[in-house]
């Protein structure tokens, strides 16, 4: 009578084991499934951010990449617009107090798709448009090159510590304002901001 118990124990921990096993397998198959679409995830990278003088001013220059651009493309095809805001803000590095503002400088276009076209459209300042039926050419044709003016050079003073604050996000252009502060725990974004950083002294 033992024995036999003893033998059921044995098959049933054999099936409880095969079971676990089909179990993880299942639950690895499932990972994998998922893993491409959040490898895939679209994102917005800097290129090249670089501050300089010219004619006296102080100059940000950099590029922005759009990766893997399926969800932008998704969002624009089924009538979102978007708009690209990039905020630049120069800081004076400070040991004891917080760092004080000494310039900034925002930019902004418009993202959209034209469906009698069947072309995606960007809408830059000053009324100028560009468009295209790939918005992978579009954007890397037009978002290659930013040149944001801060305002004067003889702002910075020789030997102190600055630091350049870089905010990058595609905002939807026709969620209202009073909606975006009434439910400002929701993300409007498409895709997340991105915040880069470039510190230096002068």
């Amino acid at each position: 009578m033992k024995a036999e118990t003893s033998m059921i124990n044995q098959t049933q921990q054999k099936q409880l084991l095969t079971k676990n096993w089909k179990g993880m397998l299942l639950l690895l198959g499932f990972i994998a499934l998922f893993l491409p679409t959040i490898a895939q995830a679209s994102s917005l990278q800097l290129k090249n951010m670089v501050l300089d003088n010219q004619a006296g001013s102080i100059m940000a220059r950099f590029g922005i990449e759009l990766s893997a651009d399926t969800q932008v493309e998704d969002a624009l095809q089924s009538g979102i617009k978007l708009k690209l805001v990039c905020d630049a803000a120069l800081f004076e590095h400070k040991n004891i107090w917080m760092d004080s503002k000494v310039a900034g400088k925002k930019y902004s276009n418009k993202i959209y798709f034209d469906s009698l076209s069947n072309k995606y459209v960007l809408e830059k300042p000053g009324d100028k448009i560009a468009k295209n039926k790939s918005l992978s050419i579009l954007l890397r044709e037009e978002w290659k090159s930013f040149v944001l003016d801060l305002g004067p050079w003889s702002t910075l003073q020789r030997g102190e510590r600055y630091n350049l604050r870089l905010k990058v996000r595609l905002d939807r252009t026709e969620v209202p304002q009073w909606l975006k502060s009434t439910l400002f725990f929701w993300s409007w974004d498409i895709i997340p901001a991105a915040t880069y950083q470039l510190d230096f002294t002068y």
